[in-house]
């Protein structure tokens, strides 16, 4: 097949790609690379379409404007990627590559009329775009998963070598080639891997986007709505893997459940909507208190659990009690409101042979109901 009909072969996939890329755009409205990702491929498809009207229309169209946006699109999907991982592509890359395609098409078309580093300068403008996307990748993966990273991933890797050996190929065997639709085996070869490569970006967007989506559910499914602190679920897991650990070889631990004190009179007195603001001040304070090595979650309620591992000079304990002191040294303060606010706690260690969540969990609560029986804003050790 000539490279004309090769790349009209290509329009109809790109077509396919923009109306899939609007779908995606209209469920994710909440990521900026969606759009992105359109808006690049809307831009690469017509650029092939006007490169395939060339004899059709004037070269400022079917040879300058075509093969700007063909290549220029690609730097338009590569924005909308580092946008997807939270960055933005530097000013300087997109400053060199604009001035690669305005200037290099241009001159090449009617300064000096040469097919084949034209079709090579549009190699480096595609292929320059295609390996930075891997960096963003990398940042995307450790996010919302591996499945549509890998994809795209392999995919520019067979992308960029093909446009390397046919580029190549061209410079060295046709350096006088009249034009990109004049019969040439490996220009075709170049384009049947173009049309891979397209089906294989729209998806690998695609894929982005749902395990974002899938990453953000987990993440709510995991997280108290209110404190924005894991839920008992998450906190679940993580002592689980705790207790999993050998005992030997990690500093001493304790599970400690703190309880908000004569929360239902704050309610009672002030309402839902404060007692609500007070537990989210609650929840800023302990993991303001706690150390990245502890866990804090929200067992529901007024109640609130911890992991709390052992310091150097500071036991279980003592990290307890200093989290206790936080909380009543800094009363909850809103529109003129000053609350003073105190947590009393059950504290239950972690000994070698450890116990289930439950069983520490009850023992804490034990320890919690003494602490409240002896006058509340206070820490009870469990008994061994």
């Amino acid at each position: 097949m000539d490279s004309k009909t090769l790349i009209l072969a290509i329009v109809p996939v790109i077509l396919a790609g923009v109306f899939i890329h609007v779908v995606n755009a209209a469920i994710h409205r909440d990521s900026d690379g969606p759009r992105w990702w359109l808006a690049g491929t809307a831009a690469h498809g017509l650029g092939l379409g006007l490169i395939s009207l060339r004899g059709v229309v004037p070269d400022l169209f079917g040879i300058v404007i075509g093969d700007i946006l063909a290549a220029g699109g690609f730097m338009i999907m590569l924005e909308g990627l580092a946008r997807f991982a939270g960055q933005t592509v530097p000013r300087w890359q997109h400053a060199m590559l604009a001035a690669l395609i305005l200037i290099g098409f241009p001159a090449l078309t009617w300064i000096v009329d040469n097919a084949a580093i034209r079709f090579a300068i549009f190699g480096v403008a595609v292929i320059v775009p295609n390996l930075l996307m891997l960096r963003y990748l990398q940042t995307v993966g450790a996010r919302a998963g591996q499945f549509g990273v890998r994809l795209l991933r392999y995919n520019i890797y067979f992308f960029v070598l093909s446009l390397v050996f046919v580029c190549g190929d061209v410079l060295l065997l046709d350096p006088d080639m009249p034009g990109i639709l004049a019969p040439n085996q490996t220009v075709a070869v170049g384009i049947l891997s173009m049309m891979v490569v397209e089906t294989n970006l729209v998806f690998g967007f695609v894929l982005l986007s749902a395990g974002r989506s899938a990453s953000v559910l987990r993440q709510a499914a995991l997280t108290d709505y209110l404190t924005g602190l894991p839920n008992r679920r998450a906190f679940e897991a993580q002592v689980a893997a705790r207790l999993a650990e050998e005992p030997d070889d990690q500093p001493k631990a304790a599970l400690a459940v703190f309880d908000v004190d004569q929360f239902e009179q704050v309610n009672d007195t002030y309402g839902h909507d404060v007692g609500d603001a007070v537990l989210q001040h609650v929840a800023n304070v302990l993991g303001a208190a706690l150390r990245q090595t502890d866990h804090v979650a929200r067992l529901g309620g007024e109640e609130f659990v911890a992991l709390i591992h052992a310091g150097s000079g500071a036991s279980a304990a003592e990290i307890a009690e200093r989290v206790r002191g936080a909380v009543e040294a800094q009363p909850f303060r809103s529109d003129g409101l000053e609350i003073s606010v105190t947590i009393s706690a059950g504290l239950v260690e972690l000994a070698e042979a450890q116990p289930s969540l439950t069983r520490l969990l009850k023992l804490a609560d034990e320890a919690l109901y003494r602490a409240k029986g002896a006058g509340r804003n206070r820490i009870i050790l469990a008994a061994a």
